[in-house]
């Protein structure tokens, strides 16, 4: 392949990747989709591994975390025993997979952190009048990510219902 052709591929991949990685998803995840998605032809784990400099089990572990987001799928290639895939090239559905699918695990790692301060402040006891009011208040701002927690949920899965509804 041409040089510059190769350095613009690098350049995305490498891009991709970073941008993967700010939303809490693997660097070698984001690569290994932008390398599928410029790509005309099925890739093998082994060809990507090798590509990226990554070991084959790194490969692996990524690759399934892309298709459990089903953005990335195997195929078949006749006369081969390897596993070889092709990514999702419908934007939309990447979007709708990966990025809400993202944002859901953010938000419940949200909830869980709600859920363990509650605790701490339930099995709080012997407080002052004024410590009671700040574990109130506390308690009460708590309730407010709950019900944004809720509504932003809703909201992520009605994505998914309209993409349904309008097919």
């Amino acid at each position: 392949m041409e040089e510059n052709l190769v350095k613009a591929a690098d350049n995305f991949i490498e891009g991709i990747g970073h941008v993967v990685s700010t939303v809490g998803l693997s660097r070698a995840v984001g690569q290994l989709y932008a390398m599928l998605f410029l790509s005309n032809e099925p890739i093998c784990l082994d060809d990507m591994a090798e590509r990226l400099e990554i070991s084959k089990g790194n490969a692996s572990i990524n690759i399934r975390e892309l298709e459990k987001l089903g953005i990335v799928r195997k195929v078949w290639v006749k006369g081969s025993r390897k596993d070889f895939y092709r990514a999702e090239l419908d934007l939309e559905k990447l979007i709708q997979s990966g990025i809400v699918a993202v944002v859901k695990r953010r938000m419940d790692m949200i909830l869980e952190a709600v859920a363990g301060t509650e605790s701490v402040l339930r099995n709080a006891e012997g407080m002052s009048g004024e410590d009671n009011k700040v574990m109130e208040l506390y308690l009460e701002r708590l309730q407010r990510v709950k019900e944004v927690h809720k509504f932003v949920t809703e909201i992520l899965d009605n994505i998914f219902l309209l993409k349904k509804l309008r097919v």
